[in-house]
């Protein structure tokens, strides 16, 4: 019995033994606490393109859309509503790499009408390659193919904004996916009044004496506009329609100064119109086949008085008929990749101007407008952290006026090694073109003093300029621009008061 006692208090010692043991091993093991912190790169460098993880900057930012997410981009800025690119003398937005063919108006409301959630990335080009179709720099926003297991995704949205008049409108959009089409929505309508202000010195010479003549403009405009984009897709084809017709338009100048006071009214006398249709298809070997049609309509009248006494008058016309098409084909040679490819567009502008009591000339005809282009480029990144894309495009371009080639080369390369800089330097070849309205020769007055005068030999040039940007840490941009050559064909003037500001296609045309 006592070694039975004995045996059971030999066994509780070493149970009790070893429980201190394991308790002391395991105290000597215990590690501190230890916290890995990092944080996913915001710029990076590819093929000589800048591609920036907006949703990653924008996360924690009071921030619900892609327009006022553009920008909290390294080098973009927004004033305003209008997008701005650092060193950029203009910026082309485009989507999914395509070029979106819409009034600039309809592409800012389709950006802010969209949610920061369907953002994947954005990708700046200082020198987009010629396989976009688009001369200049540019913005590309990459967004989330819409799935079915999204279900229906979409928002209503009314606003207000006061400035020195009020404005108001509403918008509707939405996304929906069922196996393998896509379908996205978006349709707005908008009450806009606007007032600006303008003055002018001009130090007019005649027989040898000087005058000062001062102005003092004001300019009030109101308009209805409805928006309206809408797209399907079926795996690799989609189908796209934007539009907008804007009714009720009207716009007044009123100025006051050493001629007297002048009143300037121009009123739309019927809806102005911009319909466009657009086609495309990739095919699973690289290639990618594609089309639009344009068509444009507006009918407007100016009439100026001076005080309440009547000057002049006229009515001004304008319809054009675009159409445009482009085949391209991309090709991946190992670490290389080879594109090339061709487009051609037709441009169809038939326009008029007749006056009421003025000596100016009228005019009523037809302007026709070819362009055709093929290009080749390539692109490579290598692993000790540089990259780079380069093309060239050939242009014809062909009016009754003139006929001429034009050689058009881009160029961007990106040194990338280590989170800390990212180096680009871009080199850039842009064609400026006049405005449709002013290769009619119309005449716009301000009042009997000041006119804007159109001019029939006005001819597209070319720009060179050179981009180099230093990115720090990813975060912190700054860039040196270089105007290197400017090639003019003609020379530029003002566009015609009143003419509608949207362009068509990337030749930067004005309606």
């Amino acid at each position: 019995m006592r070694k039975g006692i004995l045996f059971a208090s030999f066994i509780t010692f070493i149970s009790a033994v070893a429980q201190t043991e394991a308790t002391d091993t395991i105290s000597t093991r215990q590690l501190d606490e230890v916290v890995v912190k990092g944080e996913k790169p915001q710029v990076k460098g590819k093929d000589g393109i800048m591609v920036v993880d907006l949703p990653g900057i924008v996360k924690d930012k009071p921030v619900n859309n892609i327009l006022e997410a553009l920008g909290y981009m390294p080098g973009v800025t927004n004033n305003n509503g209008m997008i701005w690119l650092a060193g950029a003398s203009n910026v082309t937005i485009i989507l999914n790499g395509e070029l979106t063919n819409m009034p600039l108006q309809n592409l800012y409301q389709l950006l802010y009408n969209t949610s920061v959630d369907r953002l994947k990335n954005v990708e700046i080009m200082y020198s987009a390659p010629a396989k976009y179709h688009v001369n200049g720099a540019v913005i590309n926003v990459v967004l989330k193919t819409p799935t079915p297991l999204d279900g229906l995704q979409g928002q209503v949205r009314t606003g207000y904004n006061q400035a020195h008049y009020g404005s108001y409108g509403g918008v509707l959009a939405a996304a929906y996916a069922i196996k393998d089409l896509t379908f996205d929505l978006n349709y707005g309508l908008s009450l806009t009044k606007s007032w600006s202000r303008e003055e002018t010195w001009s130090n007019h010479l005649n027989d040898g004496k000087r005058t000062m003549i001062e102005d003092d403009m004001s300019r009030i405009g109101q308009n209805w506009s409805n928006t309206i984009f809408a797209s399907a897709s079926w795996k690799t084809l989609k189908l796209t329609y934007n539009g907008q017709i804007i009714s009720d338009s009207k716009r007044w100048s009123l100025s006051s100064g050493t001629l007297g006071n002048y009143t300037n009214a121009y009123n739309m006398l019927s809806p102005v119109g911009y319909h466009n249709i657009a086609l495309r298809y990739t095919a699973p070997f690289g290639m990618t086949i594609g089309g639009d049609y344009t068509r444009y309509s507006e009918n407007r009248s100016q009439s100026l008085f001076k005080d309440t006494d009547y000057l002049l008058g006229s009515e001004n016309r304008q319809d054009i008929n675009r159409w445009h098409a482009y085949i391209d084909q991309q090709h991946q040679l190992g670490q290389w990749q080879l594109n090339y490819g061709a487009e051609y567009q037709h441009s169809k502008d038939h326009s008029s101007q007749h006056y009421a009591m003025s000596d100016n000339p009228d005019f009523d005809d037809i302007l026709n407008e070819d362009v055709a282009s093929f290009y080749v480029g390539t692109e490579r990144s290598f692993d000790w952290g540089l990259s780079f894309n380069l093309s060239a495009k050939g242009e014809y371009y062909y009016t009754k006026y003139q006929h001429n080639w034009n050689f058009i080369p881009q160029f961007g390369a990106t040194y990338y090694k280590t989170p800390k800089s990212i180096f680009q330097l871009n080199f850039n070849t842009q064609r400026i073109y006049p405005s449709y309205w002013e290769l009619h020769g119309g005449t716009s007055h301000i009042n009997d003093y000041s006119t804007i005068v159109g001019n029939l030999q006005l001819q597209p040039y070319i720009q060179y300029d050179a981009q180099f940007n230093y990115i720090l840490r990813q975060k912190i941009s700054s860039d040196l621009l270089f105007p290197i050559w400017r090639q003019d064909h003609g020379a530029a003037s003002l566009p015609i008061a009143g003419c509608h500001e949207s362009h068509l296609s990337d030749h930067q045309h004005e309606l």
